[in-house]
């Protein structure tokens, strides 16, 4: 790590510097910290460095800049992690291939440009990435009353109750967990890319409290009961419990409900849906679905098994120690919203690098935080302010039921527990404007799952154990201290 700044000439750290100094004039001695980027864009090209190292580095494209994408790095995709080298695999899996089939520059481009979100520093001369999101759009959503569903195909119309038909919706659901699979029956004629598909283990189709929801298939489907769905004033809003429960809303408990499965979802639901326009060989597109949220308040019993809760945002700051020579602001405040089928129990909040059993950093306590029973019933929602210099980064939030056994249901959901990734980290920015050598750097030696490793992870060629970020985007400072030095950047979860 850098224990001084950095004194270089501007354009000799650049590939073409003569030509550069030709065009532009003598070089400028300028004192260049690290200054941090943001760049969102479509994938011009991507490249893998070695197709035999599941953790290889790579380099994309965006916005006309090559970025590095370190060793070690894992993309943050809708529905899952990947590493460079998984996504080189391609859409339906196999050998590593030598084009991705992301980038516009690929022999064969794909027909919708995808998007990348990359934050880093620029350091030693190029780009490095420390947080890298791919999708095909982060912000597209659509919306609409589901107008009729082909219980053959999986397929979803959505759009105005009673007019055109509209959207083409199918849920990328490699597993089967919310309909049929991906590979199943007809729906297998059109194949879905499974880099994009929805998270299998926490539930992105659900109601509004997180209850998950299904789509029908022909006939009687156990893993999708028509029992689940009430008829009459509880369409839309009702308590599933078991025979014998009571309800946790003012409606009365549906004791015909089995609260393990998915409820079914009906025409007439109004929905909205994330994911990625897939051409059609017969002609046009329909979206792979890697995310579904049905306008329906669906609960569970209170104090019973199964227990369902998502998160619907999780925000952190990354202050760590602060820049002194750097005019600054910086934040460590931490900010959760989310949404609980059992508003007499409270949720526990921590954050996570590894996995679901990791102990990690726990922001409430054992005691948890206690669901609104208001109007909202159910929606649970804190902002930390930013006090705690000793709060580490970390890569997930975790919501868990206080009192859930957390046990695995048919399905492979998980009672009384959401894993999300943070959603937006919020880095240092600066106060006084036009001071050379700036922006404020992002203080990666702070994200203790860049800096000092992030445990094993399953790659498609198996577990691997992530190490440091190789190149690290350094902030170039002397006050980054090495992780464990300072009670700012210490990583064991105090």
């Amino acid at each position: 790590m850098r224990s001084e700044k950095l004194m270089l000439s501007l354009f000799r750290s650049l590939p073409a510097a003569a030509a550069l100094a030709a065009m532009s004039g003598p070089a400028i001695a300028v004192d260049v910290a690290s200054p941090s980027f943001a760049l969102v864009g479509h994938i011009e090209d991507f490249t893998l460095d070695n197709a035999a190292d599941p953790l290889s580095a790579a380099t994309i494209t965006v916005s006309n800049i090559p970025v590095r994408m370190p060793r070690n790095l894992l993309v943050t995709l809708p529905g899952q992690y990947m590493t460079a080298h998984d996504l080189f695999i391609g859409p339906g899996g196999g050998a590593p291939q030598a084009r991705s089939g992301l980038a516009l520059a690929d022999p064969t481009p794909p027909p919708v440009p995808f998007e990348a979100e990359i934050i880093g520093n620029i350091f030693g001369g190029q780009y490095l990435a420390g947080d890298v999101r791919i999708s095909q759009g982060a912000l597209h959503t659509g919306a609409g009353f589901i107008q009729a569903i082909d219980a053959a195909t999986g397929e979803l119309r959505i759009g105005v109750a009673g007019g055109a038909a509209g959207a083409r919706v199918r849920l990328n659901d490699p597993s089967g967990v919310y309909g049929l699979a991906n590979g199943e029956g007809a729906k297998a004629a059109i194949p879905l890319d499974a880099r994009f598909s929805l998270d299998p283990e926490n539930s992105p189709v659900h109601a509004k409290t997180g209850f998950p929801v299904c789509v029908p298939a022909a006939g009687s489907d156990p893993d999708c009961p028509s029992a689940n769905r009430p008829g009459g004033a509880a369409h839309m809003r009702f308590t599933c419990a078991a025979a014998g429960g009571t309800a946790a809303a003012p409606d009365a408990p549906v004791q015909s409900c089995d609260p393990t499965r998915p409820v079914p979802l009906a025409v007439g639901d109004y929905v909205t849906y994330s994911g990625i326009l897939q051409p059609d060989p017969a002609g046009g597109f329909l979206i792979a679905a890697y995310a579904l949220d049905a306008e329906l308040g669906i609960y569970t019993a209170p104090g019973t098994e199964p227990v369902y809760v998502f998160i619907e945002e999780a925000l952190q700051g990354t202050k760590g120690e602060p820049f002194p020579d750097i005019p600054q602001e910086e934040t460590t405040r931490f900010r959760i919203v989310g949404f609980s089928t059992d508003p007499s129990r409270n949720v526990e909040v921590r954050l996570l690098d590894t996995g679901r059993n990791e102990t990690g950093t726990s922001f409430t306590g054992p005691g948890g935080l206690a669901p609104s029973n208001g109007a909202q019933l159910g929606r649970f929602r804190n902002t930390w302010p930013a006090k705690d210099d000793a709060r580490a980064v970390r890569r997930d939030a975790i919501a868990s039921v206080v009192g859930s056994p957390h046990a695995t249901l048919p399905n492979g959901l998980t009672s009384g527990v959401y894993v999300s990734p943070i959603g937006e980290y919020i880095y240092p920015e600066p106060t006084s404007f036009g001071i050379t050598g700036y922006p404020t750097p992002v203080p990666f030696e702070n994200f203790c799952f860049l800096a000092a490793g992030g445990g094993s992870f399953d790659t498609a060629d198996g577990p691997q154990s992530l190490g440091r970020l190789d190149p690290f985007p350094e902030s170039g400072h002397a006050q980054a201290q090495p992780i464990g030095t300072g009670t700012a950047r210490a990583c064991d979860g105090q």
